[in-house]
């Protein structure tokens, strides 16, 4: 009698753990818990794009003291041997040719490395904030968790490379070029993307709250779980794109191409599409899907020019 007693005390027991469990770990019927976006941040503080930094602004994030992360000072590096660690703040690297080179945790902070060709090399965990990059070439290049807040990245080329939980906040990647390029994980506050051409790349769980992506070319890219809201889409090319449980809260898709383009799950709170051309469309189980929206959808989905104007 007094094993039955434990055997049903323990059994309610193990049954109200998981009744707790379920219910602060909320998930899909299979169990499994769901990803969300990356929170918004508050405006406040974000920082400012790069075109607008006055050299005081730039000598105050190259003139920071840091360490590796093993806490040794880094060494200054020598230009014709570059190695994992090396100190080249404000260096003058313009037409550097570093392919298939490494330099893990490098510190290009202040440094003007244009029209450099650094191809099929590993830059992971290297700063370069406030460097001037234009036009250079990191095509086939690894650079995880890099910092490239508030730098000139215009024109850059990045073809498949890896930039997995890189920082681009306040960065001008104004016609940047990354084609099949890793974005995931990223944060792209308020950065700009005029003109960008990333088609084929992976920007799952990445923030991009108030990025600029006028007439940026992301065609059949992945924005799964991203937190792109308060952006500026306008005449972008989307066609193919999934945005799946994206946040777009408030974000401009006017004269956009939604060709084949998927918002299932996403937060179109606040969004506008007028202009935007639509074939196939996917709303189905969008959350505040606008009215000019509601107006043309069949079986959740839409074709067709967005009217400018809804009666």
């Amino acid at each position: 009698m007094l094993n039955k007693s434990i055997t049903f005390f323990t059994s309610l027991v193990t049954i109200s753990f998981i009744i707790l469990y379920a219910c602060s770990n909320p998930g899909d019927s299979s169990g499994e818990k769901q990803a969300a976006y990356p929170a918004t941040p508050d405006s406040s503080g974000f920082l400012k794009l790069a075109n607008f930094l006055s050299n005081e602004d730039i000598d105050s994030v190259v003139d920071l003291d840091t360490q590796l992360k093993n806490g040794k000072t880094r060494k200054k590096g020598i230009i014709p041997v570059p190695q994992d660690g090396d100190d080249f703040r404000n260096a003058e690297l313009d037409k550097i040719y570093w392919p298939d080179v490494s330099i893990i945790e490098g510190d290009f902070r202040g440094a003007s490395m244009r029209t450099a060709n650094c191809q099929n090399s590993v830059f992971d965990h290297s700063d370069f904030r406030v460097s001037d990059l234009r036009w250079t070439r990191f095509d086939n290049s690894s650079l995880k968790g890099c910092i490239f807040s508030q730098a000139r990245l215009f024109h850059v080329h990045v073809n498949e490379a890896n930039f997995e939980g890189s920082d681009f906040r306040g960065a001008n990647m104004f016609g940047m070029e990354g084609h099949g390029t890793n974005m995931r994980n990223c944060d792209l506050t308020n950065a700009l993307l005029k003109d960008a051409e990333f088609t084929y790349c992976d920007f799952s769980h990445t923030l991009g709250v108030n990025a600029r992506l006028i007439r940026a070319v992301l065609s059949h890219s992945i924005f799964d779980s991203t937190n792109f809201s308060s952006c500026d889409f306008t005449g972008a090319r989307l066609e193919g794109v999934r945005f799946f449980n994206a946040n777009l809260e408030n974000s401009n898709f006017q004269g956009s191409h939604l060709q084949g383009t998927d918002f299932n799950g996403a937060n179109l709170k606040g969004c506008t599409f007028y202009g935007a051309r639509l074939k196939n469309t996917n709303f189905k189980d969008a959350l505040h899907i606008p009215r000019h929206i509601k107006k043309i959808l069949v079986d959740g989905k839409a074709s067709g020019i967005v009217p400018t104007q809804v009666k």
